[in-house]
């Protein structure tokens, strides 16, 4: 497709869906709940129909030999060299994950708007990792199982090949379109939140007031704008390299949580919590270490340009944020001087008023 196609019709649907998200979370709430229905219904047939005909000895086939050399030569590009161990392209193999699997941290972006989020948040948080973990991991494992399809036929779109093959083009073509639409609720879910997490920041005076600006409907307006101009800029990009630096910087972000975790849980032990992890300080360090150990190595296996895109984006937070800081002692300077001038009017004025007394 032309680049200057494509770029149209992204940005023209990034701004639809911008507009979506705009008109309020009711909306982006019922539109996610209809379309998982429609988008997870293709995954639910295809395992029914495909169970009969998996053959399990499938699930433990090695790639053939030689069979990903043509890319080992990128793979091997990070700082850490995993390219290929087991016959397993780690890379690709721990971004994707990652990418997919990622984000139920934002779920927290929801959670002042969560009636009794004791309760309701974890219930969903539950819920939702098993029905994430199982959307991708049953189809897979039935795809794979029920099909002949060599290691190499597995590119971008294959799912939907697989999905033909056991039930038939219909069943293909629905999953296209399922998997079409999970993009929109995807897009709606991730705006949301990000959008929130920046009114949030702006209403702690970590932003520009602006960005604390809600619209009629209750949603972040300026939130929403940034993010859209953010998204019609990086979709210039390739989608591969847009994955890796993504998730290099939820990665460090991912850090911050945990480190910042712990150190509420010392110093913070008697700030009321809706809900609790139920376990001390010593089984909250042993519970996020693994998922530490992991993250680092992600972002060990990353690019050199990832790095520089990552130091750039560091640079670039720090010198906005000096600004803003200035600006906002600045302007602190300005109301309190103002204010003291106006004490100062008001305290010539009283001294007149008693000298016109006096005289009189």
């Amino acid at each position: 497709m032309n680049r200057l196609i494509r770029f149209f019709i992204l940005s023209s649907t990034a701004v639809i869906l911008a507009y979506l998200n705009y008109l309020g979370l009711e909306i982006v709430g019922k539109m996610s709940i209809v379309i998982c229905i429609i988008s997870m219904s293709p995954f639910i047939i295809m395992v029914l129909i495909g169970i009969p005909k998996v053959d399990p000895s499938r699930w433990f086939e090695l790639p053939e030999e030689g069979a990903s050399s043509g890319k080992a030569g990128w793979e091997d590009s990070g700082w850490l060299p995993l390219a290929n161990v087991w016959g397993v392209l780690w890379r690709p193999l721990l971004n994707n994950l990652f990418w997919n699997l990622n984000s139920f941290d934002s779920g927290a972006n929801f959670s002042g708007d969560t009636r009794d989020p004791g309760k309701n948040f974890p219930l969903g948080m539950f819920y939702g990792v098993i029905l994430v973990g199982m959307s991708y991991f049953i189809p897979l494992v039935i795809a794979i199982g029920a099909t002949d399809s060599l290691q190499s036929d597995w590119v971008d779109g294959y799912l939907a090949v697989a999905a033909t093959q056991i039930g038939g083009r219909w069943l293909g073509a629905w999953t296209v379109f399922a998997s079409g639409i999970s993009n929109l609720a995807l897009f709606q879910a991730e705006m949301t939140t990000d959008a929130l997490e920046i009114l949030g920041m702006a209403e702690r005076g970590m932003l520009p007031k602006i960005f604390a600006t809600r619209s009629p409907h209750g949603t972040a307006t300026y939130g929403i704008l940034l993010g859209t101009i953010v998204i019609i800029g990086m979709s210039v990009a390739d989608f591969r390299d847009i994955v890796e630096m993504l998730n290099f910087t939820y990665a460090i972000s991912l850090l911050m949580e945990y480190a910042a975790f712990i150190k509420l849980r010392i110093a913070k032990k008697e700030v009321y919590r809706p809900y609790r992890v139920p376990l001390n300080t010593a089984g909250c360090i042993a519970m996020i270490i693994p998922p530490c150990m992991l993250t680092i190595l992600l972002m060990l296996m990353a690019r050199a340009m990832t790095y520089i895109y990552f130091a750039a984006s560091v640079v670039l937070g720090i010198i906005l944020r000096y600004a803003h800081v200035n600006r906002s002692k600045s302007l602190s300077n300005q109301e309190l001087q103002s204010v003291v001038d106006s004490q100062n009017v008001e305290d010539t004025s009283s001294v007149g008023e008693q000298e016109t007394f006096i005289i009189s």
